[in-house]
């Protein structure tokens, strides 16, 4: 696997933004949705904006080698709290209130390694890769 030039660049910047938004005081500016996914082998990855263009989901998919990570806008008028549930092959995201959007996968994922994280009105979720039998997982 070719490592990219930019791999350790890309780190550096995601360890800046995490020690920053920690950091950060809770009033303006903001920080909405960040995500740096680094070390993809095989070209672009894949991203999967679910739904039909004018949807007001707002959700993208994007497959990494080890894990596929999806991002989607809570909806802040809505009465209930937003949650993500995790199928070996599927994710279903409740974004707040009633409405729920089922995401299949193209690959299984491990479910009890999977989570997620609601901040500033953006559900982060993270869905590692089901190993097959007898491979060896990566980290």
């Amino acid at each position: 696997m070719a490592n990219n030039p930019y791999d350790e660049m890309f780190k550096n910047i995601a360890r800046l933004m995490e020690k920053i938004l920690s950091e950060m005081p809770p009033q303006d500016p903001r920080i909405i949705g960040f995500t740096i996914i680094s070390g993809s082998s095989e070209g672009t990855p894949y991203l999967d904006p679910s739904g039909d263009e004018d949807d007001e989901s707002n959700v993208e998919v994007v497959e990494g080698d080890d894990c596929i990570y999806i991002t989607a806008v809570t909806d802040a008028r809505a009465d209930g709290a937003p949650y993500v549930t995790f199928q070996e092959d599927s994710v279903t995201l409740c974004t707040g209130g009633d409405e729920k959007t089922v995401i299949d996968l193209e690959c299984e994922i491990d479910v009890p390694h999977s989570f997620y994280n609601v901040q500033h009105g953006v559900i982060d979720a993270v869905c590692p890769k089901k190993s097959a039998p007898g491979e060896i997982a990566r980290s």
